[in-house]
């Protein structure tokens, strides 16, 4: 029988095909649903975009065929040989795969929700879960014939749509299952997803009770609130960017996994072994990590908001930038640990914390204001009544969390508070005398009245900080930002030589060129000699600019007319960057001309007028203080 043939059967009315031997047919397009072909041979058919729909294909050789964008819900395929069949965005939907052999296939972006993969009796494991639960039960044991899994060695899953898909027992091992829906009650019980690619998979609400996922790749996988995922194997598992909010992984061992950028928010943890584990970027606010095991772990960055850290071991832990805000640290330990730029703010801790000396103190600063709060919440509360009574002078401050720290007329000489965020803090009347405030965060701080004679406020952010009355005499200031509201230049102070040399700095301190130099000995008639420099693109790289210096007073704009030929200038030397600058306005047609010379020959550009270089200068004062008088 060849396809015509059969197609003209079909459509007579005729459905009972078994045991038909048809190989290497084209059935592109045809519909066959509600027909029956089981036992038959199709071994190396073209059935794509064909309508299976309701077909009995039990036991029928697809070995090698093309079944992908065909339609074959809820139909009958257990026992089949789907060996190296392409089934890419075929319709699997509500299938029977008991038994079915998908060695070398390819199911990546194929629908396979509600197929079942694991019955020989499907309809009965539906609605009987006595009969699911003994199948299970026997089947590890090695005499149940009622548990039939599907063999998918070899198969590519990918972006495949799984969704409360029976799963139970199958071999998964080693597949490729990337993007996969598994979500919303797929059962994976007792499955083997032994390295298997599952990063970005869709996990949620799937059964993975005593399923085998060592060695797996989670990375960025979704198993939030995936069910009995504490029976399961995780050992070696890459965790990194999963999503695994409200699960419960108690009293298992993560020892040195890696869930970098993980969401374990809310996270049922207590008694976890995560020693040596990778937490940096990670979610785990509201997680229970009472008497959790998390020593020498990597909580850089980590969220710990409303975290319960009770009894927990922290000891060499690295929390630098972390946040803690209302978390419990009671009874907590945090020797060694590293606090740098960690949020305290609103933490517990009582006289059973160990933590070092330099953290509680600035516990203390911090939540100085949230005394009675605090207190009410633990009654072994360390008091922070001696706050305002402490002796900060010298004292070690840096790389500490301060925001909003009321600090007014502390005495605070000699402090190192170096690269301490002071954010919004108050500092009225605070002395300040030689202290160390280089690369500090003061945006917003209020230091009314302050002394800060001799301090050094190197690299330091003051912008908006309000300094009325204080006495900055003496300080050192080498690259701090002193942000104001009028940031305007008095260009007339300038003559054509000065503006070229405020652009040279400009250009050193905004790029570090390898080599940077002027061009000619005398200025152009135009106002302004060029200035050439050679900027790294990578190790062994590197791109030479032509930077032309326009000064132009009275606000005047400049124009596509003042810039010569932008291509033969660079070609004669040899540049492939062209930087304007000026003290007035770039007009349209310069912005033309220089993105018509960008996009035709890609050449680097960069425009400087007015606006950029005063933005600029805000934030470099001690450039703008060589060359203006305000």
């Amino acid at each position: 029988m060849d396809a015509v043939k059969l197609l003209a059967l079909y459509e007579e009315g005729e459905t009972d095909f078994q045991e038909l031997n048809l190989e290497n047919i084209d059935l592109r397009n045809a519909d066959l649903s509600g027909a029956d072909f089981s036992d038959a041979n199709f071994s190396g058919v073209n059935f794509s975009h064909a309508n299976l729909r309701n077909t009995n294909l039990a036991g029928v050789n697809f070995h090698g065929s093309d079944l992908s964008n065909a339609d074959l819900s809820d139909s009958d395929l257990g026992g089949a040989n789907f060996s190296g069949v392409n089934f890419s965005h075929a319709n699997l939907r509500n299938t029977n795969l008991a038994g079915v052999n998908f060695h070398g296939s390819d199911l990546s972006n194929a629908y396979l929700s509600n197929a079942n993969f694991c019955f020989a009796n499907a309809q009965r494991s539906q609605s009987d879960c006595v009969y699911t639960d003994d199948c299970i039960y026997n089947s590890q044991y090695g005499y149940a014939e009622e548990l039939e899994v599907a063999i998918l060695s070899d198969v590519n899953l990918s972006d495949a749509e799984l969704i409360e898909t029976k799963l139970c027992g199958v071999d998964l091992s080693n597949l490729n299952l990337s993007g996969a829906d598994l979500s919303d009650g797929t059962d994976l019980r007792t499955a083997n997803l032994s390295n298997a690619n599952l990063s970005d998979a869709n996990l949620s609400n799937a059964n993975l009770s005593d399923a085998n996922l060592s060695n797996a790749n989670l990375s960025d996988a979704d198993l939030s609130n995936a069910t009995n995922l504490n029976s399961a194997n995780l050992n070696a598992a890459n965790l990194k960017g999963a999503d695994l909010s409200s699960v419960n992984l108690s009293h298992k061992n993560f020892s040195h996994f890696n869930f970098s950028d993980a969401d374990l928010s809310s996270a049922e943890l207590e008694r976890v072994d995560l020693s040596y584990a990778n937490l940096s970027n990670a979610h785990l606010d509201c997680a229970n990590l009472k008497n959790a095991n998390l020593t020498n772990a990597n909580l850089i960055n980590a969220n710990l908001e409303n975290a319960d850290l009770s009894g927990a071991n922290l000891e060499n832990v690295d929390l630098s930038g972390a946040n803690l805000e209302n978390a419990d640290l009671s009874g907590a330990n945090l020797e060694n640990a590293d606090l740098s730029g960690a949020n305290l703010t609103g933490t517990i801790i009582d006289i059973k914390t160990q933590i070092d000396h330099k953290w509680a103190i600035v516990w203390k600063i911090i939540n100085k204001e949230n005394l009675a709060q605090i207190n009410q919440q633990k009654e072994n509360q360390i008091s922070l009544f001696e706050i305002n009574h402490l002796n900060l002078n010298h004292a070690d401050l840096s790389n500490a969390y301060l925001n909003n720290a009321k600090l007014a007329n502390f005495n605070l000489m000699y402090t190192d508070f170096s690269n301490t965020n002071l954010h919004s803090a108050d500092l009225r009347g605070a002395n300040l005398t030689g202290a160390n405030l280089s690369g500090v965060n003061l945006q917003e701080a209020n230091l009314i009245k302050a002394n800060l004679q001799g301090a050094d406020l190197s690299n330091a952010d003051l912008r908006y900080a309000n300094r009325s009355g204080a006495n900055l005499t003496y300080t050192k200031r080498d690259g701090a930002k002193f942000l104001t509201s009028d940031i305007s230049c008095p260009w007339n102070q300038l003559n054509d030589e000065q503006f070229e040399l405020l652009c040279y700095d400009i250009i050193k301190e905004k790029h570090h060129p390898n080599e940077i130099h002027k061009m000619g000995k005398s200025r152009s008639r135009d106002g302004g000699r060029d200035i050439e420099f050679y900027k790294s693109t990578s190790i062994n790289n590197q791109v030479k600019w032509i930077v032309q210096c326009k000064l132009i007073k009275n606000e005047k704009s400049l124009s596509g007319k003042s810039i010569s030929d932008i291509p033969y200038m660079l070609g004669r030397y040899n540049a492939r960057g062209f930087c304007v600058m000026t003290s007035g306005v770039i007009d349209s047609t310069l912005h033309e001309k220089l993105e018509y010379e960008k996009n035709r020959n890609g050449f680097d550009i960069e425009k400087w007028s007015y606006l950029e270089i005063e933005r600029f200068l805000a934030e470099y004062p001690e450039i703008r203080a060589r060359y203006f008088k305000d």
